[in-house]
């Protein structure tokens, strides 16, 4: 058996085919605790303390039949079955085991149905944008970074075997997901959901107005490059915020005719500043000098919620699928803060 060579003919030692030390690695045992906290706050059945007090006060001066399944036992069911994918049938199951302990009748299916509906109901803006709206985060003093991006929802996942076999080639679309991130920390400032025809310079004044509306102040953004738009850096460069938009090469490649070496700004002088900037130092010293490498952090907060909540939508209607957008987006966010509490234990 032959020793392995490097580049230029050379043996490599052993010490070469070893990992670098120095290359962090990813702490397991940090996502196995946020992992076992997540799953015992999905458990933790608060409203079964108060179960026969509740409905008192919600039938209080109520017409017509009696409630007898509190809001917070609905609520409680609805993140049990989004966070774990699980049918309405199966949810129902495990709501009707706990009344069934107390002496008091199960809850139908339509009616569960019926009660998930209405306590998860999202309000469009308009006819592009389906839902949208801050998150329920807690406002930093500091100026913080907002990094902005987009992922899309599958509507279906048919398997192999499925596709073979019935010829099943059709395209039903997505649910896209427009989201404001804080870099820091991972979690969901605000949120738009559209559908697969919207571009992400339509949602970007949405986003970011949620955001301002909840209380957070910002103080740089972070974007790719299908945000650069001479709107957002004029009016986000007007405010005093930190534009740290991503420039396509070809935009940078159109010099003037008539004055070679010049580029064009398309009407935004920040943008233009930023150009020289990167024909000067190069693009990699301009991302280190912008921290543009920290928007790689809304990529990131994506992948945590296709990798714990999934990334199909098991939902049949529009407005149901909207609406389980929504609470993968709200559980996530409870998932990150239990992992930064975890993470300063």
């Amino acid at each position: 058996m032959t020793s392995p060579q490097s580049g230029d003919g050379r043996p490599m030692e052993v010490a070469d085919l070893t990992r670098d030390a120095s290359v962090t690695k990813r702490d397991c045992g940090l996502d196995t605790r946020s992992m076992e906290e997540s799953a015992r706050s999905l458990l933790e059945r608060g409203w079964s303390e108060t179960v026969n007090e509740d409905p008192e006060e919600m039938n209080g001066g109520k017409r017509g039949r009696p409630f007898v399944f509190t809001r917070k036992m609905i609520v409680w069911a609805n993140r049990l079955r989004h966070a774990l994918g699980i049918s309405c049938r199966l949810t129902r199951g495990f709501l009707n085991h706990f009344p069934e302990e107390k002496g008091l009748k199960g809850i139908s299916l339509t009616q569960f149905y019926d009660r998930c509906r209405e306590v998860s109901a999202v309000g469009g803006a308009d006819d592009r944008v389906l839902a949208s709206g801050p998150c329920d985060v807690e406002v930093s003093e500091a100026p913080i970074s907002v990094a902005a991006d987009s992922a899309g929802m599958s509507l279906n996942e048919y398997g192999g075997w499925r596709t073979c076999h019935w010829n099943l080639k059709s395209v039903t679309g997505w649910i896209k997901l427009h989201a404001a991130a804080d870099p820091d920390t991972n979690r969901i400032l605000a949120y738009a959901v559209t559908d697969e025809r919207c571009g992400d310079i339509a949602c970007f004044d949405g986003l970011m107005g949620d955001v301002f509306s909840a209380g957070h102040k910002v103080g740089k953004v972070l974007a790719d490059a299908a945000y650069d738009s001479k709107a957002i850096w004029n009016g986000y460069a007007a405010r005093g915020i930190d534009v740290a938009i991503n420039i396509r090469s070809s935009q940078l490649n159109k010099n003037v005719p008539d004055c070679p070496g010049r580029i064009r700004p398309h009407g935004s002088v920040p943008r233009g500043k930023e150009m020289v900037r990167i024909l000067q130092i190069g693009r990699d010293e301009w991302k280190k000098e912008k921290g543009y490498g920290r928007r790689w952090k809304v990529e990131c907060t994506f992948s945590d919620a296709k990798r714990l909540f999934g990334d199909t939508l098991r939902s049949r209607k529009r407005e149901s699928d909207v609406e389980e957008t929504v609470a993968k987006v709200n559980l996530l966010n409870e998932y990150k803060q239990i992992r930064m509490r975890c993470q300063r234990s």
